[in-house]
């Protein structure tokens, strides 16, 4: 079904795969639990909520992420900085453009993932939740990467998938921590397009002779930098968030009054 996907749509098979969690929560909503015909069951996506006060820390703190492992690798022997020909403005503004493109689809995953998914298995505690999410949502990705020709297909597969997963598992926590405190599934859709535009971009301001190590194994998507990069957000977040008390700022619970915060 994948490899048909791919011969008929090409790379647009990324952009349909993305709506696929969000979908596999509406037939749940709509068609198994029915929750979808009351106002609660809704509320368990993390749709009604915005969260804009810390739409900054969204943003910021995972374009920070790629920034740090970026500059790390910039002054090793693997990799340079260098600026762009177009010049940076072109560059950053390209980025700009390219978050507001790719949110869309960052919230069809976030949706189901950490919006329907999260909030169902925060009774397993918070920390085992974040982390089969992180699981699930790597699985997820699995068909795209062992049965396409789109994704990752440069670097060693015995490397990269564990980076892989790692750095999903790791984003799990950034993004869920994020979704926790607000009860919104929007500052995670934030973070999560930022990962995914700041990545490219910062690909424009680095040369490189060997570019699977740099692209595949120390950066770029899940890299080991941005796989321990995030995994420090992660813990930061949580320390932040509900080891110095702030959680009580934060919303009641991410579904709607059912699943509270001070869930361990």
């Amino acid at each position: 079904m994948v490899a048909l996907l791919i011969r008929m749509l090409g790379d647009g098979v990324f952009l349909i795969w993305s709506l696929t969690p969000t979908i596999a929560a509406l037939i749940i909503l709509l068609a198994l639990t029915r929750e979808g015909y009351s106002k609660e069951g809704w509320k368990s996506l993390g749709l009604h909520r915005f969260g804009l006060r810390i739409w900054w820390l969204a943003f910021g703190l995972t374009l920070l992420i790629s920034l740090i492992a970026s500059f790390i690798v910039w002054v090793t022997p693997f990799a340079s900085f260098v600026m762009p020909r177009v010049g940076a403005a072109v560059v950053l503004l390209n980025f700009l453009i390219m978050v507001a493109f790719t949110l869309p689809f960052a919230l069809g995953e976030e949706i189901g993932m950490r919006g329907y998914l999260l909030s169902k298995l925060l009774p397993l505690g918070r920390t085992r939740a974040l982390a089969v999410v992180g699981l699930v949502h790597a699985a997820w990705h699995m068909p795209l990467l062992f049965l396409t020709p789109l994704y990752h297909t440069a670097g060693n597969k015995l490397i990269v998938l564990p980076l892989f997963v790692g750095t999903i598992v790791a984003a799990s926590f950034v993004f869920g921590y994020l979704r926790i405190y607000t009860g919104s599934v929007w500052p995670a859709s934030i973070a999560h397009a930022v990962h995914n535009a700041a990545w490219l971009t910062l690909a424009a301001f680095t040369v490189t002779s060997s570019p699977v190590i740099v692209n595949e194994y120390l950066v770029g998507d899940n890299g080991l930098l941005i796989l321990a990069t995030t995994a420090l957000a992660a813990a930061g977040l949580g320390y932040i968030f509900f080891r110095r008390g702030l959680n009580k700022n934060a919303q009641p619970s991410v579904a709607g009054g059912e699943v509270a915060l001070e869930t361990k």
